[in-house]
């Protein structure tokens, strides 16, 4: 029995401004790794998931290899084999996890069947596999652009399309913090949240026209209140001289960008970590998504 295996890599990414509310959104790709390798066979079985090294479930890792063998015009019930994932972003508190997983095991499962998919593909089966493992609501394609392609990435979610997708300008420094009370995310009433549908378009906007940082303090900014998390920390890193920060996706994480040059990230990484929860310092990225075949 023939094995085909592949490896893919992707990485992280911070909101600039959510896609929730508008259908429209913008990410930073941030310098947080994930590591995917899927080893095939083709006959009927069972998927074996990995993720750090142990046997996990994940609904998504499974869908998103059948999006993939679809895409290739195979049939996934064709197929078995396992699936495993290393990363380090924290998972389910705004940093686009599952995006970058998704991301990762989908390149990687095309190298190993030896396709060339374009990363828009790629993109539409992570968007695909988000909706049927139940991980998003909107498809997340901003995140999984941010996860992908790397730099700043507008998009059109309901649309499926990116609008713009540039390298920024120099490297950034990014702290992120993740309270301690990182479980147990509110579920989103998407009706209630639409609502806001003007404001978050303001900032899509504002982010259309280079004023990027501005539009991801605006966007922090209201989906603290609809949500109903503290923009103390956010408004700290602002006063410490950040370019721009606020709440990331649903939260509860918080990012902040400074220029490389910027006293205040020392300053900032003081009085986060005296706030409890963990911290992460990193920088922006504008690398794209890795595949390989194995073997």
């Amino acid at each position: 029995m023939t094995m085909m295996r592949g490896a893919g890599k992707a990485f992280g990414a911070v909101s600039i401004v959510n896609a929730l509310a508008g259908g429209k959104g913008a990410t930073v790709g941030v310098a947080l790794e994930t590591d995917a390798e899927v080893d095939l066979e083709e006959v009927r079985g069972n998927w074996r998931v990995e993720i750090n090294g142990e046997r996990a479930e994940s609904k998504l890792a499974v869908e998103i290899v059948a999006s993939v063998l679809r895409m290739c015009g195979e049939s996934p019930s064709e197929y078995s084999g396992t699936i495993s994932t290393r990363s380090d972003i924290p998972i389910g508190v705004g940093l686009k996890s599952s995006s970058s997983s998704s991301a990762a095991v989908a390149l990687a499962t095309s190298a190993a069947m030896g396709r060339e998919l374009s990363m828009r593909r790629v993109m539409l089966c992570s968007a695909e596999a988000s909706l049927k493992a139940g991980v998003s609501m909107t498809g997340a394609f901003d995140d999984v652009a941010g996860c992908l392609l790397g730099g700043l990435n507008i998009t059109d979610n309901d649309r499926r399309r990116v609008v713009r997708s540039t390298p920024l300008r120099g490297s950034f420094k990014v702290l992120i913090m993740v309270p301690e009370s990182s479980s147990g995310r509110l579920q989103i009433d998407l009706e209630a949240v639409r609502k806001f549908s003007s404001v978050a378009t303001a900032a899509y906007e504002m982010s259309l026209r280079g004023d990027v940082w501005n539009a991801m303090t605006m966007n922090g900014l209201l989906y603290s209140t609809i949500l109903g998390y503290d923009p103390g920390p956010a408004m700290g890193a602002l006063r410490a001289g950040a370019l721009g920060a606020g709440l990331s996706g649903r939260g509860p994480a918080v990012a902040a960008v400074f220029d490389r040059r910027s006293r205040g990230v020392a300053k900032l990484l003081d009085s986060w970590r005296a706030d409890g929860g963990r911290v992460i310092v990193t920088e922006t990225n504008n690398r794209r998504g890795e595949r390989s075949r194995i073997g």
